[in-house]
């Protein structure tokens, strides 16, 4: 961790020729510069990629992989942990399996948000599909000691897990400290009736949180105050990774530039205290 009071990663794309793109290597330095110190990858196939040489390409900005971010490879690959077609189901375990090893040679973890399913994959028994499958990939997170984080995601995006209450009653059946939840303030926006007060309940519950405003974009291009979120955390003594996810807006390195601007400042205050609402 270096020039913020908190680990600070962001969520982007890996192209798939990603030494070669202009592109993303300019979104690399522009994080450098701007002090971030690891990215959450969607990465289409991940089986596809060398775990060594992306270590060494992300190193070159000062960077590492903090999470592997599946939603991408759960839309390419129709992935659903809580699927009502079994073979279905069983396949995404297997790959989210494989998603586990991936991340563990990165010293990362794995979010499971879209890899839930999609709405059209609730119906009786989509919670006890979802908790089972959880149940099942807990001892591989174990074996590697690789944190699998199921995200809370909205009612309209998820078809269960949308409330971080909602959320950890599923992943708590694990029983296993490797399976936690992710706040995400996008999300949270929606679900939570008393943001401060789901932060505060399930303070032990996770470790890392998303930062997305209310319109989907990067903080700074909508009406949540982040002052008072990252407030929340402070005061629950929050030692965690903090993470900007969103839509982009303008173009990636534009968009970090306002989030920055709106982030920059909070997290780079080193007596902060408690939040007071």
């Amino acid at each position: 961790m270096g020039r913020y009071r908190y680990f600070l990663a962001i969520q982007t794309r890996l192209p798939e020729a990603y030494a070669t793109d202009a592109e993303f290597r300019r979104n690399l330095e522009t994080l450098r510069r701007l002090g971030f110190d690891g990215v959450e990858l969607n990465i289409r196939d991940p089986e596809t990629v060398q775990p060594g040489r992306l270590k060494d390409y992300l190193a070159e900005f000062g960077l590492v992989l903090s999470m592997f971010a599946s939603g991408l490879t759960a839309k390419t690959w129709q992935l659903a942990l809580a699927a009502p077609d079994e073979a279905r189901r069983k396949e995404s375990i297997a790959r989210t399996a494989r998603f586990l090893e991936f991340a563990h040679e990165f010293g990362a973890g794995v979010i499971a948000g879209y890899l839930k399913g999609s709405p059209q994959d609730d119906g009786p028994g989509a919670r006890e599909r979802l908790a089972l499958a959880v149940q099942e990939l807990a001892p591989v997170a174990e074996r590697l000691r690789t944190p699998l984080l199921i995200e809370a995601v909205n009612r309209y995006e998820s078809p269960v897990g949308h409330s971080l209450a909602d959320t950890w009653d599923i992943a708590r059946r694990a029983g296993s400290p490797f399976v936690q939840i992710l706040p995400d303030t996008f999300h949270m926006n929606i679900e939570e009736a008393n943001m401060r007060q789901a932060i505060r309940a399930h303070r032990a519950c996770f470790s890392s949180f998303h930062l997305s405003d209310n319109t989907r974009h990067f903080p700074g291009f909508g009406a949540l105050d982040f002052d008072a979120v990252v407030g929340m955390l402070d005061e629950v003594e929050y030692q965690g990774k903090l993470a900007i996810e969103g839509n982009v807006r303008t173009s990636f390195a534009a968009d970090v530039e306002v989030a920055m601007k709106c982030l920059g400042p909070i997290l780079a205050r080193k007596d902060a205290g408690s939040f007071h609402p």
